[in-house]
């Protein structure tokens, strides 16, 4: 622990030992399978993640921090049952990490993950499908909050949507600033997803599905049709007769649609999408 976190890199080191220990919980993998660890900092969660006695992944893009793990793990590195992946979780190819063949089918991805990149991070593990059987992290609150976010509700947005699309997620624990070092100025949380083998609804592609839902949440403080007016360039009145068409009021907005009403609004709308595209 004589890391210093950096502020640079959105790090709050995780030292509390009942957290730790449930996120490891939370993360255990099926038989057969491994981990792979996002941003293990110097270890904490890492030495919890070890006692599973499964193999782990670790990816941590700190160039302070290889020689600190690979030291303090050096007997589960001997044995191959602990790795490192020097590299940015952003930007590594995630098809290919989760593919792995010594983590086995369907690996569990568990980190504590920076505030800034913590949703970007999440995003990328999701659009592999069920490549991960389960996905553990720890993000602001606020974030994981609009993670699990119902329908209607003030959190519920663009983030709910693509989330809950790609996978089913819960709120599993909240956690105060004390269990980090440095404390941060804001509470975390730890969300539990699980991928979804197959999309929830019936889309045309899932292209167009993220070009409707990006437009309709493009212009929050516009009603449900202007945005979407906007947003794909679509003619208004075809906009206004595809919302009343689907039972939608015509001051609808986009906070109020559920999955399937964003599954039935890009039904409609695809070839308009794909053009506005």
């Amino acid at each position: 622990m004589s890391v210093q976190p950096r502020k640079s890199l959105g790090q709050h080191f995780l030292h509390d030992q009942r957290v730790l220990e449930r996120i490891a919980t939370l993360a255990a993998p099926r038989p057969g399978s491994g981990l792979v660890e996002v941003g293990p900092g110097p270890g904490a969660l890492t030495a919890h993640l070890l006692a599973h006695d499964a193999p782990l992944l670790a990816i941590e893009r700190d160039d302070r921090l290889p020689e600190v793990l690979t030291a303090r793990f050096a007997e589960a590195s001997s044995s191959g049952r602990f790795r490192l992946l020097h590299g940015d979780a952003t930007r590594v190819d995630w098809a290919e990490v989760l593919a792995d063949p010594q983590l086995g089918p369907e690996p569990v991805v568990v980190g504590n993950l920076p505030y800034n990149v913590g949703a970007a991070i999440l995003m990328r593990v999701l659009e592999q499908g069920q490549a991960a059987a389960r996905v553990v992290v720890m993000l602001q609150r606020e974030v994981a909050e609009r993670i699990c976010a119902a329908p209607g509700s003030k959190s519920y947005g663009l983030l709910a949507v693509h989330s809950q699309w790609r996978a089913e997620p819960r709120l599993a624990m909240r956690v105060g600033p004390g269990a980090f070092r440095p404390p941060p100025k804001v509470d975390s949380a730890v969300v539990v997803l699980h991928p979804r083998a197959a999309p929830p609804h019936e889309i045309p592609d899932q292209a167009s599905f993220d070009r409707v839902v990006g437009a309709g949440f493009s212009q929050r403080r516009k009603t449900l049709a202007r945005a979407l007016h906007n947003g794909l360039r679509a003619d208004r009145e075809l906009v206004g007769a595809t919302l009343q068409s689907l039972g939608l009021p015509a001051d609808a907005r986009a906070e109020r649609l559920d999955l399937a009403a964003w599954a039935a609004l890009t039904r409609a709308l695809a070839p308009v999408g794909r053009a506005g595209g």
